[in-house]
């Protein structure tokens, strides 16, 4: 149950992540459209590793893909903080704690 629980988590958040490159891409223009697209890059290959846990039992995988999401999560808290945004240090803060709650229960 729980494996699922973390796996789930994992892929939500990637698929976020995706879904916020998106947007970037949609919205940006010039240098800042380019740095969208590697962002989305990024996001695709995260979650394309995240959609593997669910698929299929792959424990290691799934450590590691949950790892990968805690850390862009405090990376993206971080950001939040520094650009002064409430809801891009609350929202990657609340997902951080899932990914850390997620992988010390899998331990």
């Amino acid at each position: 149950m729980i494996y699922y629980i973390n796996a789930y988590t994992t892929l939500i958040s990637a698929a976020l992540g995706v879904c916020f490159s998106i947007e970037a891409v949609i919205k940006e223009k010039g240098s800042s459209q380019t740095n969208a697209l590697y962002m989305f890059a990024r996001s695709l290959a995260l979650t394309c590793a995240a959609v593997i846990p669910v698929c299929r039992n792959a424990p290691t995988i799934l450590f590691v893909a949950t790892m990968a999401m805690l850390i862009v999560q405090i990376v993206d808290c971080i950001i939040g903080i520094v650009i002064k945004s409430k809801m891009r240090t609350v929202g990657p803060f609340i997902m951080a704690v899932c990914h850390a709650v997620c992988l010390l229960l899998s331990i």
